[in-house]
This record gives structure tokens, sequence and C-alpha cells, in this order.
């Protein structure tokens, strides 16, 4: 089944036989510049130059299956069409009018598509498999791999760091709130991500580090604010952290989150909310400035040394308030959830800041930190464990949490430089 993706990659590229074109009113035509891909709302490609017969013309151009899919998106009515010149149909099934009562000149490219190509693009997006091109791939040499790894790193990281100065703009442009924010973030691990943008959110960095040098007021603030600490007597140590809560609480007139926001379901103990929230402080209160560390740290050894600091002794016998365990465990981050945390905060907030600044010569070293840590395997990354991509380090496995979040799996084999090969059928060997 014919797709406007596909007609869209077809026009962008001009792989068709375009030499000897003919409207479907049977002028000559030549596409002198194809425009503009528009992705918002509009025509198609925007600032085409064609010639019409005699006639050349600038302007848009809009692309559909058939032709009267024009009328049937409503364009007759929206002024963005105006400036339309060329309108292009794999189908033509009717005439098009302007708004002067003319028709539109349309070119039907059914003729003039290759059909080989065609094949190959309907068994990439028809696949059932989570790797359509997976057959093809033993034929791609190992430079195309890592082309296409290294702009999906790029990428990647160019999209985290839309949300770093999103995130700045909600914090008025303080970037310390922002690294703490995002860091609070980061302690969600996935499951308790918007329990923990909450609680920061509720409480300013400026009120913690006023508490920072305090082990107790720290927690105390954290936990009050998570709406961990609104229960009556439970123990000692609940009871301190909610005396040192109930004072701050007044004194900043601060507005806890519900304890209904945090999830406790399909979680590992080590994992459960309350060992989150007592790391989190840990870390607040041993490094109140860590945005001054993270810009000056080169290696992820000094990175992983900031994250290693141990919660409270009271959370190597407990996961929750109140309630013993029978062994003791360990009350520290494990070295998965400090790699993650780098991966996912440190890394994206550093790219952000040295760009937003333009310290581009801190841009690769800030990169160079994905090389020192190890491959993330995860359900994504395992879908490439039997292909040619390489599975080094951290580098290899954000590029493919890309490829798969925003390519693979939408099926976006044309905006691939993979899937585009395999389209055109170029073979690496004849490369």
């Amino acid at each position: 089944m014919m797709t406007e993706a596909f007609l869209h990659y077809l026009w962008k590229h001009r792989l068709f036989d375009f030499m000897n074109l003919k409207t479907t009113a049977g002028e000559s035509l030549q596409i002198i510049f194809p425009g503009y891909h528009n992705t918002d709302a509009g025509p198609d490609f925007r600032q085409a130059i064609v010639r019409i017969g005699a006639m050349k013309w600038a302007g848009d151009v809009e692309i559909h299956i058939r032709s009267s899919d024009w009328y049937r998106h409503h364009h007759q009515a929206d002024e963005k069409y105006l400036s339309v010149a060329l309108h292009v149909v794999y189908e033509h099934d009717c005439e098009v009018e302007r708004k002067d009562g003319e028709y539109f000149p349309t070119l039907e490219l059914k003729d003039y598509i290759p059909l080989e190509m065609f094949t190959q693009y309907q068994h990439l997006v028809s696949s059932p498999l989570q790797l359509p091109c997976f057959s093809y791939l033993t034929d791609m040499e190992l430079i195309h791999f890592r082309s296409l790894m290294s702009s999906m790193v790029m990428e990647r990281m160019l999209r985290k760091q839309e949300d770093v100065l999103r995130m700045l703009g909600e914090c008025g442009g303080d970037w310390k709130e922002t690294l703490f924010r995002l860091l609070a973030a980061g302690f969600g691990f996935k499951t308790n991500v918007p329990a923990f943008e909450l609680l920061a959110k509720s409480l300013p960095l400026k009120v913690l580090a006023k508490h920072a040098d305090s082990e107790a007021q720290t927690a105390a603030l954290i936990f009050g604010q998570a709406g961990m600490l609104e229960r009556a007597e439970v123990d000692d140590y609940y009871d301190s952290l909610k005396y040192e809560y109930e004072y701050l609480r007044y004194k900043y007139q601060l507005v806890p989150i519900g304890e209904h926001h945090w999830n406790l379901l399909r979680l590992r103990p080590p994992n459960f909310p309350c060992v989150r929230l007592a790391q989190f402080a840990a870390l607040m209160h041993a490094s109140p400035d860590l945005m001054a560390f993270f810009l000056n740290s080169s290696s992820v050894s000094s990175l992983k040394r900031v994250f290693s600091v141990n919660a409270n002794p009271y959370w190597e016998t407990h996961y929750h308030f109140g309630k013993s365990t029978i062994l003791k465990h360990s009350a520290i981050l494990g070295d998965m959830a400090i790699n993650l945390l780098i991966i996912n905060t440190v890394i994206p907030f550093l790219f952000a800041h040295h760009r937003f600044f333009g310290n581009e010569n801190l841009l690769e070293q800030t990169l160079a930190l994905l090389e020192e840590l190890p491959f993330e395997n995860n359900k994504r990354t395992r879908d490439y464990a039997h292909t040619p991509f390489p599975r080094q380090n951290a580098m290899d496995s954000q590029a493919l949490l890309e490829l798969s979040q925003y390519y693979c799996s939408p099926k976006r084999c044309l905006e691939c430089a993979i899937g585009e090969r395999i389209v055109r059928n170029i073979r690496s060997d004849s490369s």
C-alpha cells in the first residue's frame, strides 16, 4: 500500500525518473529544486522551483496518494495552500481547482516510481519483526553502523538538551535549581519520576541549601515534602525527622505532596521510595554544590564517587519507616543506578550547559564520558544483540535506544541511513 511518507521520500531525493516528466495535462515538467521539507502545518515542501512548459514557477508542493485527498483534507478552505504551485500525487483520480477556477498543475508519479524500490519499502514497513532490516544487515560494513550510531547519539543529546532547557525556563534561568530538579527526577528511576518531580517543585533548592550542613534537616525536608511524615509516632528516627520538619514547614510555609503519589508496585526493595529518598537526601547533604562539582569533573570515576554516599544507617535495616528487616542490607546506591544517573541526568545536563554557553570544546569531553560507562542491557538494546551493531559501551547503547524508540519501533525506515540504503538497494560492497 502506497504511503505519503514514501512519496515524500521519493520527491525529496528525486528517486524516480524525473528526466522526462509531464503533468496530467500533458505539459513538460522540470524539477529545478524540490523545496524544503515542511514538517509543520501547511504544504509538504516549501519554496520549490519547477518549470511547467515554458513558465518557471516558485512556490510550494503538496503531496497526496490521490488527487481527491486535496478535498478530503479540506485544503481548498485553507489559505496556507494558496501558494501551492504543483500538486504531486501517486494516482490522479480527479481535477483540483484553484480559487480562481483554474486547475492545479498535477504530477502523477505512479508510472515513474521504480517498482523494486517500493517493494523493498513495503517489505520493511509491513514486517512484524522489531527489526525489519535484520536480514539485510550482514551486507553492511561497520562504517555504516558507526556513522548511523554517531548521528543517533548526537540526536539523542540534542533532544535531551531541549528537555534541560525547558526545565531551565521553568526554573527562571537558574541552572542550579534545574540540576536539582533533574537529579530528583533521575532518582525516580522511571517508576517514581512523576513523584520525585513534584517533590523537587515543592521544595526550592535555596531552602534545602540553607540546611544542607545538617543531615537531619536535609532528610526532614525531603521526606516531609514527599508526604512521608504525616503519620503519628512511628519510631525514634521517624519522630525526630517529623519534629525537624514541622518547624521547617512552618518557617518556609511549605506544602508537601501526597504520599499517594509514590508507587511501590513491581519494585524490588532497594528501589522502594523511602530508600531512594534517603539516598537523595544523603547526596544533597554530602554535596550541596553539585553543579560546580559536575562542571569540574572530567572522568566517570570522579562522578561515581560523588554518588557513592551512604544513607542514614537506619536504612540498612529498613525499607519503610517503622518496619525493620531481619537482615542488614546496603543503603548505598548500586553501581547500575549510579551509571544510569550519570548517563541520563549528568551527561545531558553538562551537554546542554556547554552548548548554551558556547563551550564547544567541552562537548567532546562530555560525550566521551559515555565511552567510559558500560553498555546498557535492557529490553530495547537486547533487540540488537544478534546484529552487527557495536555494543561496547554506553555510547553504543544510547545510540541504539534512540534508534529503537524513534526509528525502528515507529517504522521510520526511510529516515534511517541503513533503511534508506536498503530501500535504494545500495549494497555496501558497491559503495
